[in-house]
């Protein structure tokens, strides 16, 4: 934008020039007059030059007088020569001459410029861009694989959304005061919303298949289908280990959808995910994209590794409990977790097909995983302890290094092994099988391997007297019926 300003000369440097500077001299007070020169050849007898009114030869200067009219003109006697008159006639002529000529030309201007509209208008395009059908969106390739419009249109119904609500307290967890009985109970509240599959119809019940993560924290639960229709719906159970939970409703008749062998993925196949980014707003949101490696260990809540597919599909918090398909139409996969952060993009992973199926179907039939095995303690990590790195040195001393692992025990249960051999609370396991437990994951990874009644051996820490002593123990697995 210009900075001039017409009332900030100065401001800006611009100073207006002198109209008089290096002008024409002011007239009303430096006129500067012109005398005529005239040669005088006659002089007197004595040769004195005569100064005659009618002589030829002679200066003249005229009478100054500021109301004469400068442009006078006078005779060799100096009498003013009277200027001729204008033949008022003629003047008249040449205006009324001037006025035709500039009304002929504005006359030929405005014919000129409207015969140039018209020819614009004549000469405007006789058509105008218009949309085209498009080509019908193919639905299967050439080899009759689904393509993604082809998965959205025949596999979208399968896909639910899920609104969890859960049970609030009228006092209750307000600081410690109130109570925790049932009456003083207060409404539900809506505490999240994710995904699900419909997987099984049953005795006049349909089951939803979707996360442990989803459903864990809810009292009850809405089921939305992709048509709008809603159900009530109510909790079968969910495995915190595995991350996979179910849900039931009273309807039949809906689109169950198909399982493939999730061992028979590949690195490079393409998948579409179906599920609610940022909740039931967004239902049903189709995304596509690779699978990027397969047996990612990820880590449950709880401490547990599950093998998962990762994918580079869009998967945002929502999707949780949602199908990842192949292009057959079949589910490979629960999506569960991605990386969220800055530094990560496209980083979404999905519960294998086969884990979810055995899982759920344990869940429907039992209400817990059969055939898990568990020592049957809880604990805390040594690292939630102020002295705890004390304690971790203490134990490298040992042999034991970095036993940042260490299992802190709290409580026993009743029908552990532990409970018969000489193990008491605080006690800490430092080694399973002669392996340093150098992450919880050391002995979780174990037990995932392992079945009820097999045998590990456990080296445990105890601190007395200031000192810690080591002994190891046998335990017997028993089996996990819960989280």
């Amino acid at each position: 934008m210009n900075d001039y300003n017409e009332n900030n000369n100065e401001q800006n440097g611009y100073n207006p020039p002198n109209n008089n500077a290096g002008g024409a001299p002011n007239n009303d007070n430096n006129t500067t007059y012109h005398y005529s020169y005239k040669n005088n050849n006659n002089q007197n007898e004595n040769g004195n030059s005569n100064y005659q009114q009618n002589n030829s030869n002679q200066y003249y200067t005229p009478p100054q007088n500021d109301n004469i009219n400068n442009n006078i003109k006078y005779d060799k006697n100096g009498n003013p020569i009277e200027k001729k008159k204008k033949n008022k006639t003629i003047i008249t002529i040449v205006l009324v001459l001037a006025i035709c000529i500039v009304v002929a030309v504005i006359g030929l201007f405005v014919g000129v410029n409207s015969k140039s509209n018209k020819n614009d208008k004549n000469n405007a395009p006789s058509s105008q861009v218009e949309t085209e059908n498009q080509n019908e969106v193919q639905k299967t390739d050439s080899k009759g694989n689904y393509t993604v419009a082809g998965i959205a249109e025949n596999c979208i119904d399968s896909c639910v959304g899920i609104t969890v609500y859960a049970q609030e307290n009228n006092y209750s967890n307000f600081y410690g005061y109130g109570s925790n009985s049932s009456q003083d109970k207060g409404d539900s509240y809506k505490s999240g919303e994710g995904s699900g599959i419909i997987m099984l119809e049953d005795n006049g019940k349909t089951y939803i298949l979707t996360c442990a993560h989803v459903i864990s924290e809810g009292s009850t639960f809405k089921v939305t289908l992709n048509d709008g229709k809603k159900y009530d719906a109510s909790m079968v159970g969910f495995d915190s280990q595995t991350d996979i939970g179910v849900i039931s409703i009273n309807a039949t008749g809906l689109k169950v959808a198909k399982f493939a062998n999730s061992d028979s993925t590949v690195v490079g196949e393409q998948v579409v995910a179906i599920g609610c980014p940022g909740g039931i707003e967004f239902m049903n949101s189709v995304t596509s994209g690779y699978v990027s490696a397969l047996a990612r260990p990820i880590s449950s809540k709880i401490g547990y590794n599950t093998e998962c597919i990762q994918i580079d599909a869009a998967i945002n918090p929502g999707n949780s409990g949602g199908a990842l398909f192949n292009m057959s139409g079949q589910i490979i996969g629960v999506n569960s977790s991605k990386i969220a952060s800055t530094e990560y993009e496209g980083m979404g992973f999905a519960v294998p097909s086969n884990t979810a199926i055995a899982t759920a179907n344990s869940l429907i039939k039992s209400g817990y995983v059969e055939g898990r095995p568990k020592v049957g303690i809880t604990y805390k990590n040594i690292k939630a302890y102020s002295n705890s790195e004390a304690i971790i040195s203490a134990l490298g001393k040992l042999g034991y290094k970095d036993a940042e692992g260490a299992m802190v025990i709290n409580s026993i249960e009743a029908d552990s092994d532990l409970a018969n051999k000489d193990v008491k609370e605080y006690d800490m396991i430092v080694s399973v099988n002669g392996t340093v437990l150098t992450s919880t994951d050391i002995l979780t990874s174990v037990l995932s391997k392992s079945k009820p009644g097999d045998t590990v051996k456990l080296t445990m820490a105890r601190i007395e007297n200031n000192e810690i002593k080591t002994f190891d123990v046998e335990c017997k697995l028993i089996e996990s019926k819960g989280n």
